[in-house]
């Protein structure tokens, strides 16, 4: 199995949850941050690429919203004190605290890898009204 299609939770909702308030209470969610993550819950199975993510909120490209993504991913994973797997030159895959990813042709283009959010996070996102 691909370590990136690992659905074995790493936070619960309420975890998540508490995530979410701390990074809105520290330094606020932006308006892009919430569509992101409202995007990505609202789409079929919540699966979503990141050129679909820059069609949708008008931003300049993938990798444009590939970079958002994973900030925002790393901003909750140092919230819940998670570490996400290595790229072989050692960065984390920080998109992985948000979202599971499908394998496609080429496995290191995260900008066209399909991302499906983690249950915990849908139902933490849900239970606030976020989406």
């Amino acid at each position: 199995m691909n370590v990136l299609n690992d659905l074995r939770p790493i936070a619960t909702s309420e975890e998540f949850k508490k995530a979410l308030l701390a990074i809105r209470d520290w330094n606020g969610i932006s308006p892009a941050e919430l569509q992101m993550l409202q995007s990505q819950c609202r789409a079929p199975d919540c699966t979503i690429s990141a050129s679909q993510i820059a069609e949708q909120l008008k931003l300049k490209n993938a990798g444009y919203a590939h970079l958002q993504y994973a900030k925002f991913a790393r901003a909750v994973a140092e919230r819940l004190d998670y570490v996400p797997p290595c790229r072989r030159a050692g960065s984390p895959y920080w998109w992985f605290t948000l979202s599971v990813g499908r394998d496609v042709d080429n496995a290191d283009d995260d900008d066209e890898r399909d991302w499906t959010m983690r249950p915990e996070l849908v139902a933490a996102l849900r239970s606030m009204k976020w989406a």
